[in-house]
């Protein structure tokens, strides 16, 4: 009778084992196929580039395969919702980033709840830039605040859709100083970028990777950093802060979300590989020349920060009247 039980109890074990050897919940074989990485915007554009670096190095390192993927439109829900749908199981995640903080204030009825999405790991963080064209007669954000009160609603202003990054940096900095000019969306914040050449608009509030080239070509004047700091990169160029607006800091973040649900073996998995990619100095220095401060957090600390910006974001939002879409 105890012999039986005792063989029962070894064939149970023996199937659990065989369970659990193909099972999502060890992290040990991942990944075993191509990883799709949802990205909310168009190629060329700063979140689009620093995943493609990151990812570029996970393959080198530890030879996953990963699809960047660039679904834009919506402020960035498109994407956000078609990555809160996926299976949770680590095969498609979300490159994540502010607009996910400002999503949840502009949106009626959003294309997903931020429930269905958890942090997974933070790659760097980018200060905002204010830039003009050169053809803009304002060498410094006083003179840029004087032409437009003087002017007020002759100033295009070029963002990368409404609800996006580029769009609320811009507003954090109208509401902050009371620059009156006419909000100009674009698809993405590279076509955002591409008009302030053109002259088609004269203002734009990029992150520094988007523009940190044409600035330096003399093709964009940049008139303040949005950030508590300056940068080593344009260290000449003051920040919003010093400059008596500290409220209209700007620092965008990229990282990873997965959908909820997500095995925890695979979000460790996935948050230890970027962890150490991100220590390359090879990656490091590829960041930093774009402008990008690395800043590895885990997928708490992330979670955290992403908290914290929603309930800014939120603010500002209110602060400049911008209508529910």
């Amino acid at each position: 009778m105890k012999s039986r039980f005792v063989r029962r109890v070894l064939t149970l074990l023996a199937a659990c084992a065989v369970c659990l050897a193909g099972s999502p919940l060890l992290a040990a074989d991942y990944p075993d196929k191509p990883v799709h990485w949802i990205v909310p915007y168009p190629p060329g554009g700063t979140t689009d580039v620093i995943a493609r670096n990151v990812a570029q190095t996970l393959t080198q390192m530890f030879g996953w395969s990963i699809v960047v993927e660039n679904r834009s439109g919506a402020g960035g829900q498109i994407a956000m919702g078609t990555v809160a749908k996926a299976a949770p199981d680590g095969y498609t995640l979300l490159v994540s980033d502010a607009s996910l903080a400002t999503a949840p204030s502009l949106y009626r009825q959003p294309q997903f709840d931020p429930k269905e999405l958890q942090a997974v790991a933070l790659f760097a963080t980018v200060p905002h830039i204010v830039v003009v064209n050169p053809d803009v007669p304002a060498h410094s954000l006083a003179e840029l605040i004087a032409l437009s009160k003087k002017a007020p609603g002759t100033l295009n202003f070029g963002s990368g859709g409404v609800g996006s990054p580029l769009h609320l940096a811009g507003e954090a900095l109208r509401v902050e100083t009371g620059i009156a000019w006419l909000h100009v969306p674009y698809r993405g914040a590279n076509p955002a970028v591409t008009a302030a050449l053109s002259n088609e608009v004269q203002v734009a509030t990029p992150s520094l990777p988007g523009a940190l080239a044409l600035v330096q070509a003399g093709k964009l004047r940049a008139l303040a950093v949005m950030s508590t700091k300056r940068l080593a990169t344009l260290p000449d160029v003051p920040t919003v802060a010093e400059l008596g607006y500290p409220k209209a800091t700007a620092v965008g973040w990229i990282g990873l979300h997965a959908p909820t649900g997500t095995p925890p073996a695979i979000l460790s998995a996935i948050e230890t590989a970027v962890g150490k990619a991100l220590g390359t100095a090879e990656l490091r220095e590829n960041l930093a020349k774009q402008g990008a401060d690395v800043t590895p957090e885990t997928g708490a600390a992330y979670a955290k920060r992403v908290a914290e910006e929603t309930a800014r974001w939120s603010r500002i939002v209110q602060a400049a009247a911008i209508p529910m879409q």
